[in-house]
């Protein structure tokens, strides 16, 4: 408020004395002789210096140069100086100690004898005037201002009569016009007012500035730590289990922070447990299985019953069905570690397709058939080939084992992307089973005979593959053969 105050004061001051120091530099041009009764009538000690005299600063010699005064209040406000440039080479200094009422009668006094010499009507006089005050100039009829007897008859005598309000907050001086009923008035001058809607104003908006900086900081400091926060979160969706967040403080945003490391440390320590014991389970299986597929060999050696040799038979086959479980759960797990450590290669995808084909063992009554990009043209990308052979060998034994009589494979080397299609004719998979055909150990029909269906993991290792290639595994409904149809889709370059 202080600082508005003392730019409004200056402000004030220029204005209130801007007139009356217009008025003694314009006589002064015209009557350089003046100077003593100019100064007696101001109260005041009026000199005309060089200009080189004036202030040295550039920011007030500019001031001076464009026609404006420069007040400089000094002894704490009891001595004025006022500056105002008369000339190219004269300076008019202005020098009060005391501010009365003299100054008023002696600024209506100068404006009275001005106008006398001027020749023009008083209304014009003061339209060409006004500009150079900071209160208003108007002529009023002197009945109209309601004066003492007193008053009046001081009036008559040629007097300017100053009258100041009892509250003190307005004051105006009147001088009346020779041989007409009206008088000059000078204001009503408003005193200043340190309390004033443009002061209030500025403190508002600076305060409300301020306000909004600090808010601005808290939200943003809020902000940059939140987001913090959703990055850990999105990469321990990633599968990074070791995502944490720094902590510092003891803000509700630390507290959430750190009961987000509880949980990510909870969570590694549930899914490290829970992989020890599916690898520690697999691989502890294979002993028994091996000793019961060494006894059933020594059995079926030693008995010539046909009834018997069948069942041993039957009971092989679940034994290397059990061995292949465990293969595939060992592969899964593993992709399922935060992601293994793949050797990208550049090679020909669609060799690895053919490949694939080449080594289909489909049902008797199924044939699997490669179409799209040619091996012999170079379609190469960076893949791991050991992995997008096991996807795609998993997508042909899927689709051979619920295909009615055609498997066809796929191959399309795009500029950026590769994509696989297996297609069959079998009886598809429902729109509302998309979603859950990927997940492990989901079984769509529980009907189905172990002869037609796998162990649910097979799929789901393909998705995991596609993830860590930085694609995605898709399902939909086979156009051409009717059945479903598996899209894998990955880039074709491998960024680090």
């Amino acid at each position: 408020m202080q600082l508005v105050n003392f730019v409004r004061s200056a402000q004030f001051n220029e204005d209130m004395v801007g007139g009356s120091v217009a008025l003694l530099a314009q006589r002064l041009r015209q009557d350089p002789g003046a100077l003593a009764e100019l100064s007696a009538r101001f109260d005041a000690d009026i000199r005309i210096l060089p200009l080189a005299e004036g202030p040295v600063d550039e920011y007030q010699q500019n001031r001076l140069a464009r026609g404006q005064l420069l007040v400089d209040t000094t002894n704490e406000g009891r001595t004025a100086r006022l500056l105002y440039q008369m000339s190219e080479s004269e300076l008019l200094d202005v020098q009060l100690s005391t501010v009365t009422e003299v100054q008023a009668q002696a600024s209506a006094y100068l404006l009275l004898e001005d106008w006398q010499r001027s020749g023009e009507s008083i209304e014009a006089f003061i339209k060409r005037m006004q500009p150079r005050f900071g209160f208003p100039l108007s002529v009023v009829e002197i009945d109209k201002l309601f004066l003492s007897d007193s008053d009046f008859a001081r009036m008559q005598y040629g007097d300017v009569l100053v009258r100041i309000s009892i509250e003190g907050q307005q004051a105006e001086a009147l001088a009346k016009l020779p041989g007409q009923p009206r008088a000059l008035r000078l204001g009503p001058i408003d005193a200043f007012n340190p309390y004033s809607w443009q002061a209030i104003f500025v403190i508002t908006a600076i305060g409300i500035m301020l306000l909004g900086l600090g808010v601005y900081w808290v939200v943003n400091s809020f902000e940059i730590r939140l987001r913090k926060l959703e990055q850990a979160t999105s990469r321990l969706a990633q599968g990074h289990l070791s995502a944490r967040v720094a902590i510092s403080g003891t803000d509700p945003v630390s507290r959430l922070g750190q009961a987000f490391n509880k949980m990510a440390e909870h969570i590694q320590r549930l899914i490290s447990i829970q992989r020890e014991m599916v690898r520690a389970v697999s691989h502890e299986l294979r002993t028994p299985v091996a000793r019961i597929r060494f006894g059933l060999q020594i059995i079926e050696d030693s008995v010539d019953d046909a009834y018997v040799s069948k069942q041993l038979t039957g009971m092989d086959s679940d034994i290397q069905e059990l061995d292949e479980l465990i293969d595939e759960i060992l592969t899964y797990a593993r992709l399922e570690e935060g992601g293994p450590l793949l050797d990208f290669q550049k090679v020909n995808v669609a060799d690895i397709a053919v490949q694939v084909v080449e080594e289909a063992r489909p049902p008797a009554h199924v044939s699997v058939s490669y179409a799209g990009a040619s091996p012999e043209n170079a379609h190469y990308a960076e893949v791991e080939p050991r992995y997008i052979h096991r996807a795609i060998q998993n997508l042909v034994g899927n689709a051979g084992r619920y295909a009615s009589s055609r498997v066809r494979v796929c191959c399309t080397i795009g500029t950026d992307t590769c994509r696989v299609d297996v297609e069959d004719d079998g009886p598809g998979i429902p729109e509302e089973d998309w979603d859950r055909v990927f997940t492990a150990f989901a079984r769509l029909d529980d009907s189905r005979t172990r002869s037609s269906g796998g162990y649910g993991l097979g799929l789901s290792i393909v998705r995991r593959i596609a993830y860590w290639h930085g694609g995605r595994a898709m399902v939909s409904r086979s156009e051409t053969l009717g059945g479903a149809k598996f899209s894998l889709i990955w880039p074709r370059r491998h960024h680090e």
